[in-house]
């Protein structure tokens, strides 16, 4: 009989995370040819006329999300990541770590007391689609699930191939 009573408990605990896993909604940008898996929590901020992306808040604990297309001069998709960078660098972010390929990147930086993480990856017609979530340090481990989500969900929409990596 104990052992059904803490079943009973149990269970919908258990059940939590798998219910929080169906709150994540997914966007999409016809302009650049690129889809992304937004969190739970995170609300549209503004969507620019021009269809490059979005950027999103959460007011849970006020990380911002921002996903955007862009083309890349002669669609160069790792110089466009090295400039990006440097544009971070340029407003006085420590970058901490960073990745470039042909086909994606990955890059982070620190400032004062947040963070941000960038993922990018180059699409079919010479584009490139990105997606930057900032958040405070105090906050690193409990993004470390969703950053791990939102990379591996960034892709190229139907009909369009990821470059090979």
């Amino acid at each position: 009989m104990r052992r059904a009573f803490i079943a009973a408990v149990l269970l919908p605990a258990l059940a939590l995370p798998a219910a929080a896993d169906d709150d994540w909604h997914p966007y999409a940008n016809p302009r650049f040819g690129y889809t992304v898996d937004i969190p739970p929590g995170f609300e549209l901020r503004q969507e620019p006329d021009n269809g490059d992306g979005a950027s999103f808040l959460s007011d849970d604990n006020g990380a911002t999300l921002m996903v955007f297309g862009t083309h890349p001069p002669d669609g160069d998709f790792e110089t466009d990541v090295a400039e990006r960078i440097g544009y971070e660098k340029q407003d006085d972010w420590r970058i901490i770590f960073s990745r470039i390929t042909p086909a994606w990147a990955s890059f982070s930086g620190a400032r004062d007391n947040d963070i941000f993480y960038a993922r990018a990856i180059a699409l079919c017609d010479g584009s490139a689609a990105y997606f930057r979530l900032q958040y405070r340090k105090s906050k690193l481990t409990s993004f470390d699930g969703v950053i791990s989500r939102m990379a591996e969900a960034l892709r190229p929409s139907e009909g369009c191939q990821a470059a090979p990596e």
